[in-house]
């Protein structure tokens, strides 16, 4: 370990682990180690490692639920950040009854480590509706944040209800942003394109009936184990959707947007480079059979852009992250 690595080490105490192996903090189980790792449990400890990897001039990487992500079987060199913060809590109301009804407005602040799934049901336990569409959603608040996280079975993406949020800056600064400060697109937000790092967030959610909200939520999930591999080692969706100008000119059939309807119709799904397999349930996600490496998972990705490439004239993207060294 060099210097500046036993430095940070002795700041951030005993929590801090060297050579850590990565793939057990992701949803693909795949990943080499970590030179330093660190799993912060408040905002002050996620502050501190950020600010004191900085001034030391280490790379870090923020780990969040640990999907869509794929580690080198090399690792990732620096400092890598458990974001474990978890508080969830009503920030405040307004609003008033209208015709024997609750129109009121609750603000509910989360850290960025919370877990989706937590505080959609948080959220829907306490009738408040804005983020129903959500669950099941894995990550954390924090990767939400990162991807603007959507959901399309009926429509909405984490941003829509994001009321203003907290940051650490590449300054260093801690500061209050609104919700266009992210300029929020499809999979897409300004934090994958500078180094703030999101401490909490403050979503804004409508009073709505509970019964109402569990019947959206529970049809959800209910398209999820209908459409998705459930139980597998999987990092999510392999692939963005194309848009719908690249499918009218193309065109592709039906002028279909659908990445995963693309690779099915190449003929790949159940397709395998030793443990990694195209999901035979749906062809947009990746699996881990067992002991796949994410070299194993590169040339399957590979496999399926050149083929759908030659098939259909279309250069997939891919959603999920290539972190650290393959």
């Amino acid at each position: 370990m060099d210097e500046k690595l036993k430095k940070l080490k002795n700041i951030l105490g005993e929590k801090a682990k060297e050579n850590e192996p990565l793939g057990r903090y992701t949803t693909l189980k795949i990943g080499g180690p970590a030179d330093l790792f660190f799993d912060a449990k408040t905002i002050d400890e996620l502050t501190e490692a950020i600010t004191s990897a900085r001034k030391l001039g280490i790379p870090y990487f923020m780990l969040g639920g640990g999907t869509n992500i794929l580690i080198g079987d090399r690792g990732i060199r620096g400092l890598v950040i458990k974001n474990s913060t978890d508080r969830i809590a009503i920030a405040g109301a307004k609003g008033k009854f209208e015709g024997g009804e609750n129109k009121s407005t609750v603000y509910v602040e989360a850290d960025s480590g919370v877990i989706m799934n937590k505080l959609v049901r948080f959220t829907i336990e306490e009738g408040l509706g804005g983020l129903e569409m959500q669950l099941g959603l894995p990550g954390t608040v924090g990767g939400a944040m990162y991807m603007n996280s959507k959901w399309t079975q009926p429509e909405g993406y984490v941003g829509d209800a994001v009321y203003q949020a907290t940051i650490l800056n590449g300054k260093n600064e801690v500061k209050v942003v609104p919700r266009s400060y992210f300029q929020f697109g499809y999979d897409k937000s300004i934090l994958q394109e500078i180094p703030d790092v999101v401490l909490r967030v403050v979503f804004i959610l409508k009073r709505e009936p509970k019964e109402k909200l569990w019947e959206v939520a529970n049809s959800v999930m209910a398209y999820r184990r209908g459409t998705q591999p459930q139980g597998v080692k999987s990092p999510g969706c392999t692939f963005r959707n194309i848009s719908k100008s690249e499918a009218m000119s193309v065109p592709t059939p039906n002028h279909t947007t659908s990445a995963g309807f693309l690779i099915d119709h190449a003929g790949l799904k159940g397709t395998r480079v030793g443990d990694a397999q195209i999901s035979p349930v749906h062809a947009n996600f990746i699996v881990n059979l067992g002991s796949s490496s994410a070299s194993d998972v590169v040339k399957l990705i590979e496999i399926i852009r050149a083929k759908v490439k030659q098939q259909f004239g279309v250069t997939l993207k891919e959603e999920i992250v290539r972190v650290g060294e393959f």
